[in-house]
């Protein structure tokens, strides 16, 4: 039976990139696929048949097994994951489905929110073990598999190697992954060891918190913050792992002197002692993988909210202040949130952002005040605020890094545009239609309009998502291969498609651009998509009342039901952890 080789957890790890490859560290179970002609089997590390709760993974692999029967039998090491971004796993989500006994629910999960099987490891091919061949070599056996499967992407999906640990630190903080695990090259794979030629990183969070009881049979200690009551506390988690011997031996004498005993075990202290926690997340009470990190003296209990435990697991650059916390930018979201927000949708919002010239729109003092549109850099910005000369010779705005985003928010930048080309080329990368109707009351000739471009355009053979523009319209997005069609090409497609419409359908379609002259038609803009002119950026904020949001969907979520007005600012979040990004398909970029 499989028994994984297991890294040894350190605090640092070595730059030394002649002797060492680095990884992502997913959060999910470590698993090996056995594959052979007639069977597919997932294990756990600890030889447990994982099979029956990830169907989605067999079915793959059985659908492109002819692309590599050559090579089988064949195992592979990895981890399975149910992934938020190409970086970072939920393990909540894989635990769940790996509880689920009823066959129902597990198809209907690995078919709302399929799992993946991060591969980093082969240790047999063609029925011979490779585990005496050092990782580089076994590494090559990795990637010649996946060059079989082609580059789309599937159920199973190849861990990338990166041989600069700063360039994957940087990766790693802007996605929150768990962390990283740094691989000798020469190392050969030792079954059932825990090893230091593997050495894993956590990319902890760190939290504040006091400490108001002690369990002297298992001695975890219970980590509490303030509640919006000032006389009251909240349970966070409890801790254990972390304490130097002399910390341990203070903290008890503590508690046996000013607490007082609750049974003929545990102790409770009145909130007096605080102290940092290094944890992975803070859920419905409990601490994931707490480690006590140091006494903060300098703090009192009823610095311990929650407001800061939230800027905690943020991991906000150490470069950005919130300033104006609790101002109201939409009537019903402060600054603190809104930046907070802007950090979770970071990974998807820089994406369509990258490279490309930056048109904000910013409202100082909220929505309901005055704004003011921005593209050329201010001199008051900071350094890491990237820019690139426009035409008219200013200093055009980029957003390439997650410090640029957040500062950009928290001076009040409420809406991002981006336009349909990088700095560097004069090619278009997508294609985006813009569907307008007249008003919320006519949405459906939006929801119609983007299932017949649908159809045309996925029947010449491109790709197709859909969003909300985050006020009354949706808008088609069409991915294009790298200077696949210049500006011209993509106008004369898209106007073509729009004409197709509007000659089918006279009475709900129109690319008449007066308002006056549209009547009750939607109108399909495909004049917008054209080099200088922008649209907005998926995921990014739009500034309403609601505090809507452009939010990609599902097809099947553009429907008769759908009102954009339904995505905001306070729902994103959660959606993005519940069914993922429908743009996930298309790389999101390091």
């Amino acid at each position: 039976m499989w028994k994984p080789m297991l890294p040894t957890f350190v605090e640092e790890l070595s730059k030394d990139t002649e002797k060492w490859l680095f990884e992502v560290k997913y959060d999910g179970f470590r698993c090996g696929l056995e594959w052979t002609k007639d069977k597919i089997t997932l294990w756990s590390r600890n030889g447990h048949d994982l099979t029956p709760n990830f169907p989605e993974i067999v079915l793959w692999c059985q659908n492109n097994q002819s692309y590599i029967n050559h090579l089988l039998p064949l195992f592979l090491d990895g981890e399975l994951v149910v992934l938020k971004t190409p970086y970072h796993s939920i393990f909540s989500l894989v635990q769940q489905r790996g509880r689920l006994q009823s066959k129902e629910k597990i198809l209907s999960f690995s078919q709302k929110r399929p799992a993946t099987f991060m591969v980093f490891d082969m240790l047999k091919s063609e029925g011979k073990s490779l585990q005496n061949k050092i990782l580089a070599e076994r590494r090559k056996y990795v990637e010649e598999l996946f060059s079989r499967f082609g580059s789309f992407k599937g159920r199973l999906q190849i861990v990338k190697v990166y041989r600069s640990l700063r360039d994957l630190e940087q990766i790693v903080f802007l996605h929150q992954a768990e962390g990283i695990v740094a691989k000798q090259r020469d190392s050969k794979y030792a079954e059932a060891k825990r090893t230091n030629k593997w050495l894993k990183w956590k990319n902890f969070r760190s939290v504040q918190g006091f400490i108001t009881s002690w369990n002297a049979n298992n001695d975890y200690f219970q980590v509490e913050i303030m509640s919006d009551h000032p006389t009251s506390s909240l349970p966070i988690g409890k801790v254990k792992n972390g304490l130097k011997e002399n910390e341990k031996v203070t903290l008890k004498r503590f508690f046996k002197e000013k607490g007082y005993k609750l049974n003929g075990f545990s102790w409770s202290l009145p909130p007096s002692i605080c102290v940092d926690i290094h944890c992975l997340n803070v859920k419905k009470e409990e601490l994931r993988e707490p480690l006590f990190r140091q006494f903060r003296f300098d703090l009192s209990p009823e610095e311990c909210t929650w407001e800061k435990v939230r800027i905690g697991l943020a991991q906000l650059p150490d470069e950005i202040d919130i300033t104006k916390p609790d101002k109201n930018l939409f009537p019903s979201v402060n600054k603190r949130n809104y930046v907070l927000f802007l950090r979770e949708v970071a990974p998807f919002l820089l994406h369509k952002l990258q490279n490309k010239r930056l048109t904000i729109i910013r409202y100082p003092d909220g929505v309901n005040e005055s704004f003011f549109y921005q593209k050329h850099l201010p001199e008051y910005a900071p350094s890491y605020i990237e820019s690139v000369i426009g035409e008219d010779g200013e200093k055009d705005l980029l957003c390439n890094n997650l410090r640029s985003l957040l500062w950009f928010g928290n001076h009040g930048a409420l809406e991002f545009h981006a336009p349909f080309q990088q700095v560097d080329s004069s090619y278009p990368d997508e294609m985006v239609f813009d569907l307008d109707p007249p008003s919320l009351n006519e949405f459906s000739l939006a929801v119609s309009a983007a299932h017949y471009i649908r159809e045309m355009v996925e029947s010449r053979g491109y790709q197709t998502f859909a969003k909300t523009s985050g006020k009354t319209g949706l808008q088609v997005h069409i991915p294009l291969e790298q200077s696949s069609m210049s500006f011209q090409e993509t106008r004369e497609f898209m106007e073509a498609v729009a004409k197709v419409l509007v000659d089918k359908f006279p009475s709900s379609f129109t690319i008449e651009r007066l308002k006056k002259n549209r009547g009750k038609r939607l109108y399909i803009d495909y004049v917008q998509h054209a080099q200088g002119k922008t649209i907005i950026a998926p995921y990014s904020p739009r500034a309403t009342k609601e505090a809507t949001v452009a939010t990609p969907l599902y097809w099947e979520e553009v429907n008769e039901n759908l009102n954009p007005k339904n995505y905001t600012i306070h729902n994103i979040s959660q959606r993005l952890t519940e069914k993922g990004c429908p743009m996930q398909q298309i790389d999101i970029a390091d």
